[in-house]
């Protein structure tokens, strides 16, 4: 057992859950609308979503690259939907929702629905092979115990960086007040919507 794959994998989650993405934006929307344990939730269906990639990863190299090129049109429809129902949702969400605490939201709707948005994008699985050749990560399947620590590994980086975020953001929620949760609402909604449109879009380069 190899403990360095879990600092590997570590690294690995943090590197695929830092850019801001559609599932970005709905960890900080939801952290400055609902409150912190909101955004971290969010963050552990996206931390989980994003394990379940690197284990695809991990186990079926070739043939999920193989798979994933043949029917990326399909997916980037299907993600674009996806992308396209949230989108809406957050901006459209009224100014009186704001206000609700952390024990009115649905707590396994807000960890399903992020789990959801990040399996909606499976051509993550490629990025997620890049960053594994960046740092040296090869044919990891040869030890299962060292596979199993790589896998810990990402979990663990994507849920301390939605952790990190989440506390930092919720420490300026006070202080933007009703309005400025439902500017971050409608900034929100529309960077998702422009997402969707951009995998839209997308299809005619394929």
């Amino acid at each position: 057992m190899d403990i360095g794959f879990f600092f590997k994998g570590f690294l690995v989650g943090i590197i695929i859950s830092a850019p801001i993405g559609p599932v970005g934006a709905l960890c900080i929307q939801r952290t400055m609308t609902y409150g912190r344990l909101s955004g971290i939730l969010s963050g552990i269906g996206a931390a989980v979503g994003d394990s379940i990639f690197a284990l695809i990863a991990v186990f079926g190299l070739t043939f999920i690259s193989g798979f994933l090129n043949e029917r990326e049109a399909w997916f980037r429809i299907a993600g674009g939907i996806i992308l396209l129902y949230f989108g809406l949702r957050v901006y459209l969400s009224k100014q009186g929702d704001c206000s609700n605490g952390n024990n009115e939201v649905n707590h396994l709707g807000t960890f399903g629905s992020a789990l959801l948005l990040t399996i909606s994008n499976p051509l993550v699985i490629l990025s997620i092979l890049a960053v594994f050749a960046v740092l040296g990560i090869v044919n990891p399947t040869a030890n299962y115990p060292s596979t199993a620590l790589l896998i810990l590994g990402v979990f663990s980086g994507a849920i301390f960086l939605w952790t990190v975020t989440c506390h930092i953001l919720s420490n300026y929620r006070s202080r933007i007040g009703q309005n400025g949760v439902l500017l971050v609402n409608r900034i929100t909604g529309l960077f998702i919507l422009a997402c969707a449109g951009y995998a839209f879009l997308s299809l005619l380069t394929i």
